[in-house]
């Protein structure tokens, strides 16, 4: 499936018109912004290559869920504690 066509199918799936006309509005805006700053923008490849990463990284993250009870703060912390000691209390 071509970029264009993957935007088509996602256009058809949006649920009303509502969304469709905001989703055109976003369009316009960040063409009028781009063409205010001079953008260039990445070829078609390298978002190509960005998009099947983050694909990836998404089907990562269903396959290997974390746990219902996993405590990120708690992680990070227990982290910056082994990293850098005492320097790190407050």
């Amino acid at each position: 499936m071509t970029l264009r066509q993957e935007a088509y199918a996602m256009i058809d799936s949006l649920p009303d018109d509502d969304s469709v006309k905001f989703f055109i509005d976003m369009i316009r805006r960040f063409n009028v912004v781009a063409g205010k700053t001079g953008r260039i923008f990445e070829t078609q490849d390298s978002l190509s290559e960005k998009r099947k990463a983050f694909l990836h990284m998404e089907e990562l993250k269903k396959k290997y869920p974390f746990p219902k009870d996993y405590d990120y703060e708690q992680i990070r912390k227990e982290a910056m504690e082994e990293k850098y000691g005492c320097v790190n209390r407050h």
